[in-house]
């Protein structure tokens, strides 16, 4: 007994000075039941009641190699998780709840892996002061989880910030919200809170600022499993990801890996490093098995992912393209969104007619009478690159043609008739096949690239210079020249790269996005965001982002 009150004084004059960045390490915390609110896993006092809940506090998790960092299954009494740090959670997920109640998360902070915090059959949780980044998904409300409430927390760089699967939960609480990353949204009005709502979830009060910040060093943890790469292999990781090297022996297992990159010296490999901050990096690697055996030395190429997805429109049959550039479908019409991205899409979401956002799931039709119906949608990547919002126009039309009666006579073929109906005739023999006159193809339809304007969304102003490259060909652009016309011709592939510099002088402050155009064409605007950090840096200081609008229209 006298050891375990000598331990909590160690831990609590340990918290005073480092609140919320947790205190001792230790393994993972598997809790079945009520009964297992235990000293032995991780409870440090507290007897599970509304008033004197038990405490989980001051933790710090490594989840490498488990499935979870703390795991709640089939509990009611009133708990806390408070003060922790649950680290790469690469397999499932750093908190873990199952058939909970009465639980809450608090001053904690979830990063580097798969999912930040799932719930499944889960009530009356809180989530608060919490900061979670650098995951795949952020915070997942699972089936039959309800009556949560999350607010307060700051969700960054992660592919996929919230999904509720079910419903309903409360995203925000006394008007205020969770600060989102990804949040693009304005404040007009300077009371921190933006003016329209967060659309992945129905936080309807997110916050312009971040209440509480990730540890100092957080990061994404991306392991690479050197077996399943293959000769000369290539991947793309999240900038400032530290990198995990893995490799497998069938027989008498690995003793070492060595690694260099691009061309440096060879480096024996022991715990996850960082990449240079540059676009590309060349690794090159073999393991050593414990019989000295030496493989091959083999090579891989890493990209840095810094660009956001690029999504297209492809409609499904009927569908006509006409010369205008129009886009024609019926109520029959698949719409498909395809999108494109180095590391993988984490999501894509859609609305029709400034409807409510949807994740897009598979092809969908457009409901409704005839005419013209505005479709936006964007993609997230797995690494948290956000697209901006496109817009496409689609022109429905289910009506079949008519055929017209002519003036004066009895319909629909004789003129003067007396409406008396006609003697039967026999019937005529058949008429030769009518030959149809070769008629010259109509030409190609042709379209108008614009740079319609650049605005500045994030930073402050300054000397800073615009530039275009199409298929390669670079041209200067200023704010005050625009609207621009960058292309007029028939569809087909292009690269438009545009950049963002700060200063005249030569500077590796340059943000640049690449959009990539293949026929077909749709008529469609493109809101591309450029962001700019100092040496071009993604983990140094931003100067700012710039949001070049680009729109394609039908040509003269």
């Amino acid at each position: 007994m006298r050891k375990a009150i000598l331990l909590w004084t160690v831990l609590a004059l340990a918290g005073l000075s480092a609140l919320g960045q947790g205190w001792v390490a230790r393994g993972p915390i598997y809790i079945h039941g009520d009964a297992q609110f235990t000293w032995e896993n991780g409870v440090l006092k507290g007897k599970g009641t509304p008033e004197d809940p038990y405490v989980i506090e001051g933790w710090i998790i490594d989840t490498r190699g488990h499935d979870y960092g703390i795991y709640i299954d089939g509990t009611r009494a009133h708990f806390v998780i408070r003060d922790c740090q649950i680290r790469y959670p690469l397999e499932k997920a750093g908190i873990f709840f199952s058939n909970v109640r009465n639980g809450r998360i608090e001053k904690t902070a979830v990063y580097g892996g798969r999912v930040g915090i799932h719930l499944l059959v889960t009530s009356g949780v809180v989530i608060t002061a919490t900061a979670i980044g650098y995951c795949d998904q952020g915070i997942v409300l699972g089936p039959a989880s309800t009556g949560n409430t999350i607010y307060g927390n700051s969700i960054v760089h992660c592919g996929f910030p919230a999904r509720q699967e079910t419903g309903p939960n409360q995203w925000y609480k006394d008007g205020r919200g969770n600060f989102w990353g990804d949040y693009r949204g304005q404040d007009k009005n300077g009371d921190g809170i933006g003016d329209t709502p967060y659309e992945l979830v129905p936080d309807l009060y997110p916050l312009l600022k971040a209440p509480v910040e990730l540890p100092k060093g957080a990061s994404r943890l991306s392991t690479l499993e050197l077996a399943k790469l293959g000769e000369r292999g290539i991947v793309a990781l999240a900038p400032g990801s530290l990198v995990r090297l893995v490799a497998r022996d069938v027989g008498v297992g690995v003793d070492k890996i060595f690694y260099r990159l691009d061309e440096g010296a060879w480096l024996t490999y022991k715990d996850p490093f960082p990449l240079p901050s540059q676009a590309m990096v060349r690794m090159e690697y073999y393991a050593v098995d414990k019989l000295g055996n030496r493989e091959r030395t083999k090579q891989l190429v890493i990209y840095l992912d810094i660009e956001p997805p690029v999504t297209r429109i492809v409609a499904g049959d009927p569908h006509y393209y006409a010369p205008d550039g129009k886009l024609w479908i019926t109520s029959k019409t698949k719409i498909e969104l395809r999108a494109d991205d180095a590391s993988g899409l984490s999501n894509i979401f859609y609305r029709i007619e400034g409807g409510d956002w949807k994740a897009y799931v598979e092809p969908f039709t457009i409901p409704g009478p005839e005419g013209p119906y505005k479709i936006e949608y964007y993609a997230i990547d797995l690494y948290g690159n956000r697209e901006g919002v496109q817009t496409a126009i689609l022109w429905k039309d289910d009506s079949a043609p008519e055929t017209e009666t002519q003036a004066g006579g009895r319909p629909p073929f004789e003129a003067g008739g007396t409406g008396a109906a006609p003697a039967p005739q026999p019937a005529p023999a058949p008429a030769p096949e009518p030959v149809t006159p070769s008629v010259p193809p109509s030409p190609a339809a042709t379209y108008r690239i614009t740079l319609a304007a650049i605005s500045l969304v994030e930073g402050t102003g300054g000397r800073w210079t615009f530039t275009y490259a199409l298929n390669g060909v670079e041209k200067r652009v200023s704010r005050e020249e625009l609207p621009a016309v960058l292309y007029t011709g028939e569809a087909r592939k292009l690269s438009l790269t545009l950049r963002a510099k700060e200063g005249d002088e030569p500077t590796t402050d340059v943000g640049e996005h690449t959009l990539t155009l293949a026929p077909p064409w749709t008529l469609t605007s493109y809101d591309l965001e450029v962001p700019v950090y100092v040496g071009g840096d993604p983990r140094s200081n931003l100067l700012g982002v710039w949001r070049f609008t680009v729109r394609i229209s039908p040509g003269s």
